[in-house]
């Protein structure tokens, strides 16, 4: 298995919620650019937040790739552990789940997740 698939799903989740983020906050001001400021803290928010789940999903890969289990299951694993890690996050923070949040990092997780090769050719 291909472990530039571990950070290119991380990376493009935490890269590309942001802008999501940024924007639909921006939207429901009616002010898109106005809230684009907050992209910034928000990467760097996600990045430190997401470090120990990417820790576990590290480990998990290490493990299923050892084991040589077929990629399809190894990828709904890593994805659930990834939308799992959304979740704790989310409710370690603030005791509830901000759905606005949860949506968009869960779906460009899942959508980057079977975005991307697992195995070489």
């Amino acid at each position: 298995m291909n472990w530039s698939y571990v950070f290119k799903h991380w990376g493009t989740t935490i890269l590309i919620t942001p802008i999501i983020l940024s924007t639909y906050m921006g939207f429901e001001n009616q002010e898109v650019f106005n809230d684009m400021w907050l992209f910034p803290w928000i990467l760097i928010g996600g990045i430190v937040l997401s470090l120990p789940t990417l820790i576990v999903y590290i480990l998990l890969f290490y493990l299923l790739n050892r084991y040589e289990i077929s990629v399809k299951r190894v990828k709904s694993i890593l994805i659930s552990l990834t939308i799992m890690g959304i979740f704790t996050t989310c409710y370690i923070l603030s005791k509830t789940w901000s759905l606005g949040i949860v949506l968009s990092y869960g779906v460009i997780a899942v959508v980057s997740g079977m975005l991307f090769r697992l195995k070489k050719r």
